[in-house]
């Protein structure tokens, strides 16, 4: 039987690291205890959505957004 381990604790200023210049962003000193701040948030809000008891055929895709169109246009 093979063992699962744990996974690695969320690491906010790696994931902050390695994503901000991967996506071409600046972020400041100034501005950095505020977004891994975020970071840390979204992840928690992330731990609650992946929790919910959802079945995988109980998916729907919205219909898409079009300004500027009315009606049945696609």
């Amino acid at each position: 039987m093979s063992e699962t381990k744990p996974a690695p604790a969320f690491d906010a200023a790696g994931h902050l690291d390695a994503m901000a210049p991967a996506l071409g962003l600046t972020v400041t000193a100034e501005h950095r205890p505020g977004v891994l701040q975020f970071l840390s948030t979204a992840r928690a809000m992330f731990e609650v959505v992946k929790a919910a008891p959802i079945e995988d055929g109980s998916f729907e895709l919205a219909p898409a957004f079009r300004p500027g169109r009315s009606g049945g246009d696609a």
